[in-house]
């Protein structure tokens, strides 16, 4: 046992160690696009202190309620991401041991200044319907059937088909999509079974949500899971990434990035006449809430299926949905 031993051990290399072990936890407790995303911020933080001559490292929070102007006023920045930056800002003094308390009297104040004098209404992407996907399903397989060499398209085709109908579904988000496993996925009688081992709010991935993909009952054409199947069968995959890159050749590659399942979604949309203007990769997720939203949906049903930990954002798409039901409906006009 340590205890044991304890009084034979080297105290400085033992300290260095459990130092390196911090830092390693630290390292693996956010996602790599929120790293990026960090790494990116911080660079930009040091800038600014540099230029006005500020200690950036520990920063004191006269400098950082500076910079926090800055973000709104000068460079302009959305209020998501002044807070993002802010969250970067917090997370690198962790990163060095040192803290910084977001509920600081002048930050939590400056903040709510923002958001006063330049908070805008959320920049939403556009949720898909149920018709939309219908329509973009429907628009993939007239492509197909109209070209003389079917071969040239029929991986990207069934891949797509399987990405969109499994993503909106199953209310998934990107980065969940992109990091499918063909190990996560349990083929049942009534459908799927989808472990999601990471995801935002899980970034540890302790595989605590299993999601449910239930089998159509009007036929093949619209199943995700007829479609993940023929999807299977078509790249013969049977271990690692079920999502993938194809090359121009119709060679399936490595990994699908979460940007990338933003652009198919698009061109999809395009080719189906459907304005893609406000499309996002996030438009399968709130599509599908909103649609049930619109069926009747209990929060809690919608939040089983999307993996919603709080009823804030449920109830938006709730009220996104019963938008046009309101009091004039009983009006003879």
């Amino acid at each position: 046992m340590i205890y044991e031993d304890i009084d034979r051990l080297d105290i400085d290399k033992l300290n260095k160690d459990l130092l390196d072990g911090v830092e390693d936890c630290i390292d693996v407790s956010k996602s790599n696009n929120t790293r990026k995303a960090y790494d990116k911020d911080w660079k930009n933080f040091v800038k600014f202190c540099k230029y006005t001559k500020s200690k950036y490292l520990p920063a004191d929070y006269p400098t950082v309620s500076k910079y926090l102007v800055y973000c709104a006023k000068i460079q302009k920045l959305k209020v998501s991401t002044i807070e993002r930056r802010l969250a970067s800002i917090i997370f690198k003094h962790r990163e060095s041991l040192h803290s910084i308390d977001r509920k600081h009297k002048l930050i939590k104040n400056v903040i709510e200044g923002i958001k006063r004098n330049f908070g805008t209404k959320p920049n939403s992407s556009q949720a898909l319907s149920i018709e939309d996907i219908k329509k973009i399903i429907d628009k993939i397989d007239e492509d197909e059937n109209n070209l003389k060499d079917k071969n040239k398209s029929v991986a990207r085709n069934s891949r797509d088909k399987t990405l969109i109908l499994i993503g909106f579904l199953g209310g998934f988000r990107r980065s969940e999509l992109i990091n499918l496993n063909y190990e996560d996925i349990e083929n049942d009688l009534e459908g799927l079974k989808i472990i999601i081992r990471k995801s935002k709010t899980d970034q540890r991935g302790s595989g605590s949500h299993t999601k449910g993909i239930r089998k159509s009952l009007v036929g093949p054409k619209y199943c995700p899971v007829f479609n993940y199947e023929s999807w299977l069968k078509v790249s013969g995959i049977a271990s690692g990434k079920v999502f993938r890159q194809i090359d121009r050749s119709n060679t399936i590659l490595d990994n699908l990035s979460d940007r990338a399942v933003a652009l198919i979604l698009k061109w999809r949309a395009e080719k189906a006449g459907i304005n893609s203007i406000k499309l996002a990769g996030h438009s399968m997720r709130s599509g599908i809430a909103t649609s049930l939203a619109k069926k009747g949906a209990t929060e809690n049903e919608i939040k089983k299926i999307t993996g919603h930990r709080s009823n804030q954002m449920v109830q938006r798409y709730i009220q996104d949905a019963e938008i046009f039901d309101n009091a004039t409906k009983l009006l003879d006009l």
